[in-house]
């Protein structure tokens, strides 16, 4: 890794870091509150590879498992009490497909245009935030299905109707999440991307 991909790597890392474990990194919009979380993951994989991406992702999951002990809420104790490992593949699981799935329709889509790069910024970055929506409530839902009764309850709804409460809540939280790192990510991955390039340049020409 040379010096600029570190300390690029360094910096998002601790853009994780402040995000996560700090009320900074969420934006209340009642009647929900939107999470920037995954928005450091997206622009470093797309900006430094999937490697950098994947360091970023363990960083987002890592924060969310402090979140259990150091900002604790109903539902974090309450699963963890249920089963700590499988909490700890809930918080860790997801976060590590977000650079995958972003980095993958990415690559899929740019191109030489710069309409191509942004719309494939803005797609990757689309994907990859509701990725962490769908894969977290999926887990939960999959993870704890043996305990959906109690699982349920502490959502007050019923076993029957939890999928669709899950549904609902992703619905409402992942869409407008996406459309905020669709926002954030296009400009910012420009801005590093011409950095990166003239860093290239200068160094072509020495």
């Amino acid at each position: 890794m040379d010096t600029r991909r570190f300390v690029i790597t360094a910096l998002l890392v601790a853009v994780c870091l402040l995000l996560g474990l700090t009320p900074v990194g969420y934006i209340p919009i009642p009647p929900i509150e939107i999470t920037l979380l995954c928005i450091p993951v997206i622009i470093g994989v797309m900006t430094e590879g999937l490697g950098v991406g994947l360091v970023l992702g363990f960083f987002f999951g890592l924060t969310s498992f402090l979140q259990i002990f150091i900002k604790p809420t109903p539902l974090s104790q309450f699963l963890f009490a249920l089963s700590p490992l499988k909490t700890i593949i809930l918080v860790f699981v997801p976060r590590m497909f977000v650079p995958v799935v972003a980095w993958l329709v990415h690559r899929a889509i740019s191109g030489e245009s710069r309409l191509r790069r942004n719309a494939a910024v803005g797609i990757g970055a689309f994907a990859g935030s509701l990725t962490n929506t769908v894969l977290f409530l999926s887990a939960l839902y999959l993870l704890f299905l043996p305990e959906i009764g109690e699982l349920a309850a502490a959502f007050e709804t019923t076993p029957e109707l939890f999928g669709g409460v899950l549904a609902g809540i992703g619905a409402i939280n992942g869409l407008p999440e996406a459309a905020v790192a669709v926002l954030l990510c296009i400009p910012i991955v420009a801005a590093l991307q011409k950095i990166k390039k003239r860093q290239h340049s200068r160094i072509k020409q020495n």
